[in-house]
């Protein structure tokens, strides 16, 4: 029997909103969806404010529109900007000297002590294990058997309650129950990487409009995650103001851009119109310095972070992996990324029918984690319910 859900995701620069079924031949049949442009967020602000409810009715209408079905209920995704990841290494004892259930709920219970989640004020979306060993032995996801001790790595992604509250509004004023808060950072890195990439630390790069989410990933939980204030509107705004060319044109000049360049694109222009429909053309050495430039400070934040925060998470076989719609879709930014932090890059993107991008790995992460929320629930998550009566009745 097929599942249908519809969940809704807050981009830097859209909303998506996605109706998807699963039980079929693919795990994620996306069966409509809407894509509207906004003005974002930036420091935990919307930018625009007074447009939100009519994007966010507008990104609902089109999916409906395009699924020939009406959204009653939907889940929301919650953006890295929006979201907090605390980790921490616990261990219990075996008095039983058996591995059960009891024992890989107190393990992870006395991480929520250790790090006082009670008291983040926020809404707790997930728990989620990243490794667990008993006794001396090695990692796992699945621990069982006997032993004298359990030792587990425990994360927990909280999300902002403004968030909560600002979107539960938007929603509300839709007519359509929210039926829970899931992260996309968790969703999307669940759904690119591979079992085996993220059994050996993974780093998932989402550059997109308005900044740039460096996520670890370990097992099945983000163990380190941090925001950079940078994507790729940036380098659209500096040659915007460099060339001074409305912010269309520039956009249009930096999705065209190579940072390899042939020999027939080392002496290119890039032409574009302004807003009277005047041609303008720019020779490839006066773009190449303003992209580079602005490319080289991203890159130049995302290599710092790498080196001073997540190397403690990482091994030598840990990837690392591109994602969204800032630069990725950039011809040659792969090797130029790769070439600035000193480490071999990989562009992934979602498997999927529709939306087979890596400006939807968002969007289709956080309908698939919707599925295995349902799923691990036994069709009913009771959880998103309960916390989010909680969250308002403090």
């Amino acid at each position: 029997m097929k599942t249908q859900i519809a969940a809704i995701e807050f981009g830097t620069s859209k909303i998506v909103t996605v109706i998807a079924q699963s039980g079929g031949m693919d795990r994620l049949d996306i069966i409509g969806s809407g894509t509207v442009p906004y003005d974002g967020y930036s420091d935990g602000d919307w930018n625009t404010p007074g447009q939100m409810i009519q994007r966010v009715r507008d990104s609902i209408a089109a999916a409906e529109l395009e699924a020939n079905s009406k959204i009653k209920e939907i889940y929301v995704g919650v953006p890295g900007e929006y979201i907090h990841v605390r980790a921490c290494e616990t261990e219990v004892e075996l008095p039983q000297g058996m591995v059960d259930e009891a024992a890989i709920n107190a393990v992870q219970d006395a991480a929520a002590e250790k790090l006082r989640i009670a008291d983040e004020g926020g809404l707790v979306m997930h728990r989620t294990p990243s490794w667990f060993v008993v006794d001396d032995g090695k990692k796992t996801m699945t621990p069982g058997g006997r032993g004298s001790r359990l030792r587990a790595m425990t994360t927990f992604v909280i999300a902002d309650p403004q968030f909560i509250e600002d979107v539960s509004e938007m929603i509300g004023r839709q007519n359509i129950t929210i039926l829970g808060f899931l992260s996309c950072s968790l969703g999307e890195s669940l759904l690119v990487l591979s079992l085996e990439d993220r059994d050996r630390a993974a780093v998932l790069i989402d550059v997109g409009y308005l900044n740039a989410e460096i996520s670890v990933v370990e097992g099945d939980a983000i163990v380190y995650h941090a925001i950079l204030p940078r994507g790729g509107g940036h380098i659209t705004a500096d040659l915007a103001t460099k060339l001074r060319i409305p912010m269309r044109a520039a956009e249009q000049i930096k999705r065209g851009y190579v940072f390899n360049p042939d020999e027939f694109d080392a002496n290119s222009f890039s032409e574009v119109f302004d807003d009277n429909g005047r041609r303008m053309t720019f020779p490839r050495d006066q773009v190449s310095k303003i992209v580079e430039d602005s490319f080289g400070e991203l890159a130049g934040m995302i290599d710092m972070t790498l080196r001073n925060d997540c190397e403690p998470f990482l091994s030598k076989k840990s990837q690392v992996f591109l994602t969204g719609g800032g630069i990725a879709l950039m011809r040659g930014a792969r090797e130029a990324l790769a070439a600035k932090i000193n480490r071999p890059v990989k562009v992934s993107a979602a498997k999927s029918s529709k939306l087979n991008s890596p400006v939807f790995s968002a969007s289709l992460g956080l309908a698939d984690l919707v599925f295995d929320s349902i799923e691990s629930q036994g069709g009913q998550d009771e959880r998103f319910g309960s916390r989010l009566k909680s969250l308002f009745g403090r």
